[in-house]
């Protein structure tokens, strides 16, 4: 009778399930393939973010056009050397992640997918979808609705008293913040969706939650928009209290059925 094979301590260290259901890959292997992955997400932002340097002029008349439905003489101005070039690059680099998004988003799903079962591999697809159609939404929101009534709220106050003479660099920390932030809360859906995947909340819990919900959703509108003035406060809530009632609509559809209790012996 042979001898079972000897495994060499360190393969046997290094060797990680990588697939559910397949082959196991090693330690090594993993790492080749999430540096693949770290790779190409890295040049889909660089080539994003060249591609919005090239159109720069274009997309500071985008952000631009706010200001100008308030004023259509609406400019900006520098207050140091570094104030334009420092413009140029943040709207390369946001730019750059916005438009290398789903390529990111897809990079770091396929690199997780392999781990998940059957049935969890045909949902990351679609949720791969909301991530990107509710940021998108959530981007678009405040650029067309958000954008225009805190510019021509900021602006109007003491106007008779008081010059608008605006920086470019502030205006692109002000612009940046609003758009990145409500594209990011309007992620609430995938969040409550996922996490009640995870079996960490209930669609029934949440609902019942729905008064403290708005406390939470007005809290957070305030520290999103830059006025403390109620409307534009209202203006981010009111989207973001329907959004979770759309969390509460996914997570009643992915929530895993609840396992019956043992009766008692």
């Amino acid at each position: 009778m042979s001898a079972a094979p000897e495994h060499d301590p360190g393969e046997r260290l290094a060797t990680v399930t990588g697939y559910a259901g397949g082959s196991e890959m090693t330690l090594l292997e993993h790492l080749k393939e999430l540096r693949n992955r770290v790779i190409v997400s890295a040049l889909a932002i660089v080539i994003g973010a060249l591609l919005c340097f090239y159109f720069w002029e274009t997309i500071l008349g985008w952000l631009l056009a706010p200001g100008r439905e308030y004023d259509p003489d609406f400019k900006l101005s520098s207050f140091s050397p570094i104030d334009r070039i420092g413009a140029i690059f943040k709207i390369g680099l946001y730019g750059g992640l916005i438009v290398a998004s789903p390529v990111v988003i897809y990079e770091v799903l396929a690199f997780v997918v392999p781990g998940l079962t059957p049935r969890e591999r045909r949902m990351i697809f679609p949720g791969l979808l909301g991530v990107i159609f509710f940021l998108l939404a959530g981007m678009a929101f405040a650029y067309w609705i958000i954008l225009p009534a805190s510019l021509g709220f900021l602006l109007d106050v003491g106007s008779d008293k008081i010059q608008n003479v605006i920086g470019i660099k502030q205006y692109m920390d002000f612009v940046t913040r609003i758009v990145f932030w409500v594209g990011i809360a309007f992620e609430m859906p995938m969040v409550i969706a996922l996490a009640a995947r995870l079996g960490l909340v209930r669609a029934k819990q949440l609902l019942k939650f729905w008064r403290y919900a708005i406390i939470i959703v007005f809290v957070l509108s305030a520290v999103i928009t830059p006025t403390p003035d109620p409307f534009n406060q209202s203006l981010v809530a009111g989207p973001l209290f329907i959004l979770y009632f759309v969390g509460i609509l996914f997570a009643a559809i992915v929530q895993k059925p609840r396992q019956p209790e043992p009766l008692p012996t």
